[in-house]
């Protein structure tokens, strides 16, 4: 199966899109389905696994921090790190409480409670033992494709099988997004199968390394012969 190249009028996209220096810049999808429910953060039952300091270094690189309210390249108003404030552009709406714009820390919390729904419904749907990183990487991974993909994913049924490296492979199937290939995803898909498969570390509290599980060669992408679009999920 060929890969899906950008057109020159797509290449202005592939660039906001991708975000090579600054990490994927759309809302997150499972925003999207927790927007206009109170999903986020307030859960009731057993607090589900945390998220590593790894796996948190990770979700924010790849999402990108902006202290201000900017619209996103689909026109959605968003804020910190990718938190979705209206799915309208941020001139038709009243920012209110982020009006003034966010410190570095109010935007990690708030993206840590944008994730509680993503972590709460991962942990609900994984069978088979795994370990905190594993989570980790299932949190960020589901968080960026949404709940909904992950339940039905391949992936999902391979972690309950059991079967680590078949679910590593399915991390880097998931690369597109309205039928074209993103490096921005390639980038996030590549650290997040690592981070699963344990070979993605790092010394407790430093920063993350986005260089240390991405390919440096432009335009690489792994050789499979399925790629599955975060928009429309897998299909047979």
């Amino acid at each position: 199966m060929k890969l899906a190249i950008a057109t020159p009028r797509a290449a202005i996209v592939l660039l906001l899109f991708s975000g090579i220096v600054h990490g994927q810049t759309f809302v997150p999808r499972s925003q999207l389905e927790d927007f206009g429910s109170v999903a986020s953060g307030t859960a009731q039952g057993d607090s589900p696994p945390s998220i590593t300091h790894l796996g948190r270094e990770l979700v924010m690189d790849f999402e990108g921090w902006r202290a201000q309210a900017y619209d996103d390249p689909a026109g959605f108003c968003t804020i910190g790190f990718g938190h979705l404030i209206a799915k309208q552009a941020c001139k038709t709406v009243s920012l209110e409480s982020f009006a003034g714009g966010l410190t570095r820390s109010m935007g990690e919390q708030l993206l840590d409670s944008d994730m509680s729904s993503t972590r709460r419904s991962v942990a609900a749907v994984v069978k088979h033992q795994i370990n905190a990183e594993q989570y980790s990487a299932l949190y960020s991974f589901a968080f960026n494709v949404g709940k909904r993909n992950f339940e039905k994913s391949t992936l999902l049924k391979f972690v309950n099988e059991g079967k680590h490296q078949f679910a590593a492979v399915e991390f880097q199937r998931w690369i597109k997004a309205g039928g074209v290939v993103y490096r921005g995803l390639q980038d996030r898909r590549s650290c997040e199968s690592q981070l699963f498969v344990g070979k993605l570390v790092a010394e407790k509290h430093l920063p993350f390394k986005r260089a240390s599980c991405v390919s440096t060669a432009a335009g690489a992408a792994p050789s499979l012969d399925l790629l599955y679009d975060i928009d429309i999920g897998e299909s047979i």
